[in-house]
Formats: C-alpha cells, structure tokens, sequence
C-alpha cells in the first residue's frame, strides 16, 4: 500500500465490541512497542500493561476501532468523563486516552479520523473541553494534536516516575493537552 490516505469507503471508524479486544490490544502493542528503548524498564513495563488493559477501559469509557477491509487498524479510549480516567481531570471534561495505530498503516489519516471521532463524541455530550495526556518523545502524536488545536494544560501534568513510587534523577513528565470545544462550537468546525 502506499503512503496516502484511505478512500473513505475503506475506512470505518466504530464502537468496539467484546470480540474486537485482542485485536485491539494488538494494534496497541504494535504502535507503542517503539517506545520501550526510551523508557526504563519498569516504567515501559507498567505503561504498557496499563496501554494493553483495553478491559478495564470499555468498563469506564467507549473503545472505538478504525477497520479497513475488515481488519482494525487503530483504536482509541474515549471518555465522556474524562474523571473516569483518574487523573483528576475537570468536571464537564471529555477525555481520550491510548491513540494507537498499526504501524504498517501509519500516516493515512487513521489518527485524525479517531480524534475527529472523539472530537464529534465530546461536542455531542456538551463537554467544554476534550483533554488527553502524552509525552515528548511522541513527537507525531503531539504535532497532530496541535494541528487539531490542542494546546498545552501544564497544570494536569505529572511525573510518572513519582506516581510509580520511584526516586528516579531524571523525572518522566506525561504531558496534559486540551482543547476548548467552546471555540469549536462558535467556529461551527
């Protein structure tokens, strides 16, 4: 395949059912696997079974699939209570959480189409803000989360190195982003 966009008719974006999960959990595994040589060893440990528990997310928000040709190719959390996630997001908040895409499909647009779909979910439950985290080294990620307009919230960040009960030198910050649905509704999108 090449590097472009699906035809809209290749590519569904849909709730996940029961028997969508281990597929799901592998499209997660595939996309945040890159990431292990940049974390230390407990800490990717912890992240990644914490990525790969979609079960205990279906029970407290939405796990949404990108399909193409019957496969999934993408998966995202969405939450709209962004409270349910646990990271003492605000009242009134819708939240996403674990945006991953399968690797070999990268760069076609499943990304956006899963946050336009979170984007459309938040507006329609009258949220006034749509919140994720993310961290640095997800340089992809974060410039198509400014595209959209996301911007910085340093205010939810926090240290995953203290939240693991760690004394490490060097702190992991997990980076907050928010995006006013306010301002979406006035633009008309």
């Amino acid at each position: 395949m090449s590097q472009r966009s699906f035809p809209r008719a290749d590519l569904s974006v849909r709730d996940a059912e029961p028997a969508d999960h281990q597929a799901i959990r592998d499209v997660l595994a595939a996309a945040y696997r890159q990431y292990e040589p940049l974390l230390p060893p407990e800490i990717f440990a912890n992240y990644f079974q914490d990525i790969l528990d979609v079960e205990s997310r279906a029970r407290t928000g939405q796990l949404i699939v990108a399909e193409h040709l019957g496969r999934i190719v993408g998966a995202v959390s969405f939450f709209g209570d962004a409270s349910a996630e646990g990271f003492e997001w605000p009242p009134r908040w819708a939240g996403l959480r674990a945006l991953g895409v399968d690797p070999a499909v990268r760069g076609r647009g499943i990304g956006h189409a899963l946050m336009r779909t979170c984007l459309d979910r938040a507006l329609a439950a009258g949220a006034s803000v749509l919140c994720l985290h993310s961290t640095v080294f997800m340089t992809e990620a974060v410039a198509m989360y400014e595209a959209m307009g996301f911007r910085r919230a340093p205010s939810f960040d926090f240290d995953v190195t203290k939240s693991l009960g760690r004394d490490d030198p060097e702190p992991l910050l997990i980076l907050a982003y928010r995006l006013d649905l306010d301002d979406q509704r006035g633009s008309g999108r």
